[in-house]
């Protein structure tokens, strides 16, 4: 016998949430189907255990309320402006997750921001050799 329209209706059935008739048919099947009924006190015993351990009186460990409160204290209040380094690293963070990273060999990859932060560092030392070497060149020669 396929019992899946039953066993889906036991939940709905310990819930309440069943009409007269879906009970009375749910009911009528739970007396002649050993299945059924076992999974009926299955789900039932399961869900008194659940109901029951939601009043057990639990004890907060020792200074527990002590660092929640002086965590509160350190967060900044909503609104407020974050502190340069956060703000700092929210933003290298949001342009590593938009620019993606560069695989490498070997299964390694690289920030591409990275790169690009390479990139302009090597072009700032080559502006600075260039204008370093026209300044001695101005140097040198004789007017």
């Amino acid at each position: 016998m396929d019992c899946s329209y039953f066993r889906e209706r036991i939940n709905l059935y310990i819930d309440g949430e069943m009409g007269y008739l879906e009970v009375a048919e749910l009911q009528s099947h739970l007396s002649f189907c050993p299945d059924c009924a076992a999974e009926l006190a299955e789900v039932g015993e399961v869900r008194s255990a659940l109901a029951a351990w939601g009043r057990l009186e639990l004890a907060t460990p020792p200074g527990f309320v002590e660092r929640v409160m002086a965590a509160v204290e350190v967060e900044p209040a909503p609104g407020s402006p974050k502190p340069f380094g956060q703000a700092v690293d929210d933003t290298l963070q949001k342009l590593d997750d938009t620019l993606g990273r560069i695989p490498l060999p070997g299964g390694r990859t690289i920030p591409v921001k990275n790169v690009i932060g390479w990139g302009l560092a090597a072009a700032a030392v080559a502006i600075g050799l260039g204008r370093r070497h026209g300044r001695r060149a101005r140097e040198l020669t004789p007017l």
